[in-house]
């Protein structure tokens, strides 16, 4: 098994563009497997924003909690014509994938100038969850 390394997590305390902290932290990587199954979740606007082509934009959107041990993967099939999420987030100490989680911001990255609006879906999200955690000297034959 790899051993530990020392990393440091750089993240916003209590708003995307505020105040930003960093923490340092011991962690190693892993691996897992995944259940077949999994959940769609969309992500839908919670405030209106106006938007100009390639300037990345913090856009709220309708809560989503995301389990404990779940993973979270982009479904690039729905988008908004106007552009794309680029990332899911939230503000605040990040939590490890052992721990429940919530995503109430998106990162969007527009594509043409116009407006977002309350309601609207922006992306939708596929859910996993993980049945195991492997170790990085595991064998997955």
């Amino acid at each position: 098994m790899e051993s530990m390394v020392k990393i440091d997590i750089v993240y916003w305390k209590d708003k995307m563009g505020g105040e930003i902290r960093k923490v340092s932290t011991e962690a190693f990587p892993h691996g897992f497997e995944m259940n077949p199954k999994g959940e769609w979740e969309m992500l839908l606007a919670a405030e209106d924003k106006d938007i100009r082509a390639n300037e990345l934009i913090d856009i709220a959107v309708k809560k989503i909690e995301i389990p404990e041990k779940a993973v979270i993967v982009p479904c690039y099939f729905v988008r908004h014509a106007l552009g794309t999420v680029a990332t899911t987030g939230g503000v605040g100490m990040p939590k490890p994938v052992e721990e429940k989680r919530t995503i109430d911001t998106v990162i969007f990255h527009p594509i043409f100038d116009g407006e977002i609006h309350k309601g609207e879906l922006l992306a939708v999200i596929n859910i996993f969850y993980a049945t195991r955690f492997l170790s990085t000297n595991a064998s997955y034959m």
